[in-house]
């Protein structure tokens, strides 16, 4: 069946877009080599630790009920418009140190508005928030790049309009296809803030709803949960691929350094090549969603092993391989980046409070993992050839595949285990259900030469069994006395003394080869 996009759908994914594509803009920062003097590793260290403290802020203010969405959303923009102006500042007058200034509001900015978004696509896209967020990059990746390209002015004014689209689609969202959150457990300004956006106190959310229909696009989390802002089990859903990618974002940032002091090709081509690698990767996240659904851990494992493979042949292979592994590195970390946030709106999406406090933290952490692995690329370099630099990458992701290839074997082993376990039972349970077959034959087969009544009959089979008086008084719904009775008739035209006795009489009665 054809998938038609709604209303909520396009305006999640046009505001999500708009807002990922300033970040972008902010992120690679090419306007930064307009400032002379500039400092771009000193730029990316304080946008980034402006960003993780913005999350850690939000992740603090969620789990304790700090929140307002107006204020949240009113001090984003003014840090972007901070950010704005320092932009404009430093380029025109050549200050860096307004250009770091432009950096560290940016990071704050993106770190407090993107964890909004989140919480929103699933309000307003339901079950869909992996296309959400697949086609939300998909648009801001072109976008950034564009803006990267425009002249100052034009940069400025697109992403001030960017951040004003996204900013008007997060607060006016179409009301037909709003979903509210249930009101329970948050405080007074954020219950006021649902209902300013037109949500109802009380309402069901529809990922709860999606869940009940068995989507499993959220791994891990209690379909019941309320919106407490408690840490829940969902959390623990997270960890490994919150691993997976900051490894990923470190490798990644170690290659591109590789590669941009390649010989072979320019640092901008080597850039290019890399952005249209990223595209790629997202068409390939949208294809995925759309025909395999929800197995998206598996997404994640393959695009690991794939740079990790590669990554393999880097000291054997042309200097031009490096530009190549780069792209493929960043192909994987772009999927890998989707797989995170795809995993953390599932966990959380029936928990509105919980999801912008780790949403936060699955945006913003990759990044510095990213210029940790920058850095480290260039300390470890050796001269011009980044040789060193190359055998710590390969170590490195020689030493994933081993620890991937022990976990495989070892995840095999146990699905084999629980698979002969599965078997096992049901060789029992085939096995249980044939024997009580066969001794109802002969219960029956005894009744007609023994000449039973109807409630004997009805006791052989129950003392046969094994059960007792006391479990015939209830199933039969007789007396004691008169269950006493039965048994004592029984006995006597059985020819046994004890319920051991009447047993090995069944016994006897059943065919030897069982």
């Amino acid at each position: 069946m054809r998938f038609r996009p709604h209303a909520g759908f396009v305006s999640a994914t046009v505001g999500f877009g708009a807002l990922y594509a300033v970040a972008v803009v902010f992120f690679y920062c090419d306007w930064l080599f307009d400032v002379p003097g500039a400092n771009a590793l000193a730029y990316g260290a304080l946008l980034n630790l402006s960003l993780c403290a913005a999350a850690a802020a939000v992740f603090a203010a969620a789990r304790r009920l700090w929140w307002n969405a107006s204020r949240v959303t009113t001090t984003g923009v003014a840090l972007y418009a901070v950010a704005l102006g320092a932009l404009v500042a430093s380029t025109t007058t050549g200050s860096p140190a307004l250009a770091l200034g432009a950096g560290v509001a940016a990071g704050a900015a993106v770190g407090v508005l993107m964890p909004l978004w989140f919480g929103r696509i699933v309000a307003l896209a339901a079950d869909r928030y992996p296309a959400v967020l697949g086609a939300g990059s998909l648009i801001a990746a072109p976008a950034a790049l564009v803006l990267d390209a425009s002249p100052l002015p034009v940069l400025v004014v697109g992403c001030a309009m960017l951040v004003a689209l996204s900013v008007a689609l997060l607060l006016r969202a179409p009301r037909s296809v709003e979903v509210c959150e249930n009101g329970k457990g948050q405080s007074p300004e954020s219950v006021r803030e649902a209902r300013r956006l037109g949500c109802e106190q009380g309402a069901q959310p529809a990922a709860r709803q999606v869940r009940a229909q068995g989507d499993g696009a959220g791994e891990g989390g209690p379909a019941g949960a309320e919106l407490t802002g408690e840490d829940s089990v969902p959390a623990a859903a997270l960890v490994v691929p919150g691993l997976y990618v900051l490894i990923l974002s470190f490798a990644y940032g170690m290659l591109d350094v590789v590669a941009m002091a390649s010989p072979v090709a320019s640092a901008s081509l080597s850039g290019f090549a890399s952005q249209a690698g990223g595209l790629v990767a997202i068409g390939i996240f949208l294809v995925y969603v759309r025909i395999r659904g929800a197995r998206y851990t598996v997404l994640l494992n393959g695009a690991l092993a794939v740079v990790a493979t590669g990554v393999l042949f880097l000291p054997f292979l042309p200097e031009g391989y490096s530009i190549v592994l780069v792209v493929i590195t960043h192909m994987g970390w772009e999927v890998a980046l989707l797989v995170l946030y795809t995993l953390a709106i599932g966990a959380f999406c029936d928990d509105r409070v919980a999801l912008l406090g780790w949403g936060a933290l699955a945006f913003a952490l990759p990044r510095p993992a990213l210029l940790a692995g920058s850095a480290a690329a260039a300390f470890l370099a050796d001269g011009d050839q980044f040789a060193f630099t190359q055998m710590t990458v390969v170590a490195f992701a020689l030493l994933y595949l081993i620890v991937s290839g022990v976990a495989l074997l070892r995840s095999r082993e146990q699905r084999a285990y629980q698979r002969a376990l599965r078997r096992k039972d049901e060789l029992i349970r085939r096995y249980q259900e044939a024997r009580r077959d066969l001794q109802g034959l002969a219960c029956e087969e005894l009744a007609t030469a023994s000449g039973l009544t109807k409630r004997e009959a009805e006791l052989l089979v129950i003392f046969a069994q094994g059960r007792d008086s006391a479990y015939a008084e209830r199933t039969l719904f007789l007396s004691r006395n008169t269950v006493k009775s039965y048994r004592k008739s029984l006995y006597a035209k059985l020819g046994v003394h004890s319920k051991q006795e009447l047993i090995d009489r069944v016994n006897a009665a059943m065919p030897t080869d069982l």
